[in-house]
């Protein structure tokens, strides 16, 4: 059976390595600074990067579709790889369509997850602290509702923020993981 958890001699191997871990950490928190000042280009970026992954699974899937023959469902595989493929195309060309789509499956996913999160908190008051679990819940539920309600202006903007976000908070932590590497005895 794996070690899920690294022993303390691992960890103090890194002890040597934390500037790397500097490196890293404000590397992406200076791309997360970029992103949140340039929403628009972030927005784009992402969508091209998603489409380029589109193209790349739907060239998979199709190539594979003919790979497998006697699956019986071949005809079903390579459509759905062309499909990945003419998405992903249209996302190279279209980005801010495609933003747009994606923006409004987000506040939908958003809403959905915020409802069910708040409910099932109100459904288990039992647990210690389920305050927390209904403030997650009506947090999410909430922007759920204000990308809706800006959509589709919203397109233009949302997935930059939330690249940018989360590239700020992965460099933040890089950060503080490479000074906690440093300071290991």
């Amino acid at each position: 059976m794996a070690r899920l958890t690294p022993s303390f001699q691992d960890l103090s191997s890194l002890r040597g390595k934390w500037g790397w871990f500097l490196i890293i950490g404000i590397v992406l928190l200076v791309l997360g600074c970029l992103a949140l000042s340039h929403q628009l280009i972030a927005t784009v970026f992402s969508v091209y990067y998603i489409g380029i992954l589109l193209v790349i699974a739907g060239l998979a899937q199709a190539i594979q579709s003919f790979q497998i023959k006697g699956f019986g469902q071949t005809a079903l595989w390579a459509v759905m790889g062309v499909l990945y493929i003419l998405i992903g195309i249209l996302a190279l060309f279209q980005p801010l369509l495609i933003s747009s789509a994606l923006t409004l499956i987000l506040a939908i996913t958003l809403i959905i997850s915020g409802v069910s999160q708040t409910l099932g908190s109100l459904n288990n008051r039992a647990l210690p602290l389920w305050g927390w679990l209904l403030f997650s819940g009506l947090i999410t539920l909430i922007l759920g509702i204000i990308i809706l309600s800006g959509w589709p202006e919203a397109s233009l903007w949302v997935l930059g923020m939330f690249l940018g976000i989360d590239l700020a908070f992965q460099g933040w932590a890089y950060i503080a993981m490479s000074f906690a590497i440093k300071n290991l005895k």
